[in-house]
């Protein structure tokens, strides 16, 4: 390197255009100009405008004020930088993600934050004397001074100090006009009478352009170096500050590679000796840094992005609340709801390659998909919605997918049943071949039972008992409860379904996480708390938004009907017969309520195949709603092995032993009001006034009474 000196650094002209422009402004005049230039720059406007016409300095007065009018309030200017970075955290801090528009990452950083040695490149480069201004006036002098000014050829459309630039970003347009300049000289002077020096460069290096889509140091610094601001070094830092002269002839990326002439070089020089004259840096200082070899990163967003289908769905609910304030005008931190420790071990139990591919092999089960909830309050702990985020179908989050949702369905015909006081859970109900209206009903096994006790009924997942249940109790009360219970897709007019709908018999379908909502109905006493996923929004230190669990709260079933249904989901008596006793639907030393789901596929009419589509287990305690979803995204069928217990259970116990591990174990109080008899691990339990038919069959309605041959 030549020594760099200002003779040295003069010399580095980029196609006719000096790039220290900046760096020699202010050398002429006294001292008492130089700490005077707001005032002599807008002296230079008024005698410009007294030359082109006004007859007086008072009449230049009166145009001056005339450029006032309309002017912006600089009262505004913090809050009107470029839009920043928003940034979505788990429940424990750690971040997600950042958010903001593609291609426009902002990182706002404080000047605190900024490595002292860019602070002091920007200042040299740009505007030596920023520290030293002052805003008081002496009018015989700054009338001197403009006309001296301009008599020796000086520019209206010179270089702006900081101030000056930060007014053009802030309020102007880029026009080279008298007019804008002008107005661009009275706002730079309002500002500095309204902010400290420090709040202008603050302002200043967070909104100025350092080239490649890089809005502000904080932003340039993790693009160009991967580092924080506050790390630059002296090189880096005399790199960076004179980017914004020329962002494009000065980008150090455009040379990378390249045997041509390194302007962005050129330009470091021009910084560095700029701070060797204001006595910032020694000449070997400026050396060394001017020598010592940078490494630049090409535009990447080097924002992280974990658990990225929670990620998505939970900007979605930002959108849905807040619109685009978020991404513009941004900065605001977001927590969610999303527990680091369980969405680790759900990634880590869907994502084992080893099992995913006995999974494709034994069963043709090509992904999968996990959430997570605490049925206390509806946050969502953990949300993987795919097996393979990379994969073809990896974008697509199958916990938000509408499928059909098999037998899973039973929950909600279940509830309806018991809150109905049609049934109890020892009513006995026969399974037996039924005819409705040209519908014939099958089991999954292919055989009949007999009468079965509807808990045993439900425990066994038996389809005619289940289609007889959501008759008897009616069709329009079960759609109401699984509604009630968070099942929203029902609302669909085009989501058709007939008495086949306690089956899974959707068209359309319903969502895993509408499923594991209802679900954690029952899992808190007959609550609803509808998922959620965003906990607090911080903006400019004060929150603008806070979950309140008290407003999303819904009592939508009947405390002693939630804990009579998980009376019968948790007992692994109830589903010995079909499942046996090591189904993969409890866990060690811990009661847990499960149901299992698996869902037909339809041909091109309609009409339901024996082909196995979807596959579903969800299992709850009071402090944990899981549900698991196993399947093909593109709707190929899986193998007919394919059981409730086969595909997704299995997951769904590893994951739950894992997350539950170390928690107390918990269980439900018995409202006072429901009736117990017997005694032991499982008892009966009843509601009030239904402990006298509590062993009777039903009456079978009279329009079906021929084809079930008048037997319940």
């Amino acid at each position: 390197m030549q020594e760099v000196t200002p003779s040295h650094a003069s010399r580095g002209a980029t196609r006719g255009r000096s790039t220290n422009r900046r760096a020699g402004r202010g050398s002429g005049g006294d001292g008492f100009w130089r700490r005077h230039r707001f005032v002599r720059r807008i002296t230079l406007a008024l005698v410009v405008v007294l030359l082109l016409g006004c007859a007086g300095a008072g009449s230049g007065f009166l145009v001056l004020a005339a450029f006032q009018v309309g002017l912006p309030s600089v009262s505004d200017l913090p809050n009107l930088g470029p839009p920043r970075d928003s940034y979505l955290l788990a429940s424990n801090g750690t971040l997600l993600t950042v958010l903001h528009e593609p291609g426009e990452q902002h990182v706002h950083v404080n000047l605190s934050q900024v490595s002292p040695w860019l602070v002091k490149a920007t200042v040299s480069v740009e505007d030596r004397h920023f520290y030293q201004d002052t805003t008081s006036v002496d009018l015989p002098r700054i009338l001197e001074s403009g006309l001296h000014d301009l008599t020796h050829h000086g520019s209206l459309q010179g270089a702006s100090t900081i101030t000056e630039q930060l007014a053009k970003i802030a309020f102007l347009t880029p026009d080279q006009t008298i007019t804008r300049k002008v107005r661009e000289l009275l706002l730079g002077y309002e500002i500095a009478r309204s902010f400290t020096p420090n709040q202008i460069l603050q302002m200043y290096v967070n909104r100025i352009s350092y080239g490649n889509q890089a809005i502000g140091v904080g932003t340039a610094a993790e693009l160009y170096f991967h580092i924080p601001a506050s790390q630059l070094d002296l090189a880096q830092a005399s790199m960076l500050a004179g980017i914004p002269d020329a962002p494009t002839a000065f980008n150090p990326l455009a040379y990378v590679g390249t045997k041509g002439t390194n302007y962005a070089k050129l330009r470091q020089k021009v910084v560095l000796s700029t701070m060797v004259t204001n006595h910032y840096i020694s000449q070997a200082q400026a050396v060394a840094a001017y020598n010592q070899p940078l490494t630049y990163y090409p535009w990447q967003d080097s924002s992280p992005y974990l658990a990225p289908n929670f990620v998505t769905y939970a900007v979605a609910r930002l959108q849905q609340r807040f619109g685009d304030a978020y991404l513009n005008p941004g900065g605001w931190t977001i927590y969610t709801s999303l527990n680091m420790a369980d969405q680790q071990k759900a990634e880590a139990v869907l994502q084992n390659p080893a099992n995913n591919a006995r999974l494709l092999a034994d069963y043709n089960i090509g992904d999968s998909a996990l959430v997570s909830l605490d049925p206390r309050d509806g946050e969502i702990l953990a949300m993987v919605g795919t097996s393979n985020y990379n994969g073809p179908v990896g974008q697509v989050n199958m916990t938000n997918e509408p499928r059909r949702p098999g037998s899973s369905f039973k929950i909600f015909t279940y509830t309806a049943a018991i809150a109905s006081g049609k049934f109890t859970m020892t009513t006995p109900v026969l399974d037996a071949p039924i005819d409705i209206n040209g519908y014939s009903p099958q089991n999954y096994e292919k055989y009949f039972s007999g009468i079965c006790q509807l808990q045993t009924c439900l425990g066994n997942s038996i389809n005619i008992p289940a289609v007889k249940v959501e008759v008897i109790t009616g069709l329009p009360n079960v759609v109401n409860m699984a509604e009630r219970m968070g099942a929203s897709l029902l609302l669909n007019p085009q989501n058709t379904y007939g008495v086949a709908l306690t089956l899974g018999g959707l068209s359309i379908g319903l969502t895993e996480l509408q499923i594991t909502t209802g679900a954690s109905v029952l899992a808190s006493g007959g609550v609803l708390h509808q998922p959620t996923a965003i906990l607090q929004v911080v903006s400019g230190g004060k929150p603008i938004y806070q979950y309140n669990v008290a407003h999303n709260s819904t009592q939508v079933v009947p405390p002693d009907v939630a804990y009579i249904m998980n009376a019968m989901l948790s007992n692994n008596n109830n589903r010995l017969r079909d499942f046996g006793p090591y189904a993969h639907l409890t866990l060690p030393g811990r009661p847990v309520s499960a149901k299992t789901g698996t869902s037909d596929a339809q041909n091109a009419a309609g009409q339901y195949s024996n082909n196995i589509e979807d596959n579903w287990t969800f299992g709850w305690t009071p402090q944990m709603v899981t549900g698991v979803w196993v399947g093909n995204p593109d709707g190929k069928t899986l193998s007919s092995v394919t059981s409730g217990i086969s595909g997704a259970a299995p997951l769904w116990q590893t994951y739950m032993e894992q997350a539950l591990a170390g928690q107390p174990v918990l269980w439900y109080s018995k409202p006072a009001d429901v009736v117990q008899v017997g005694s032991g691990p499982y008892p009966y339990y009843y509601l009030p006034n239904t402990v006298s038919y509590a062993n009777q069959r039903v009456n079978c309605p009279a329009a079906y009474q021929s084809n079930w041959n008048g037997i319940c």
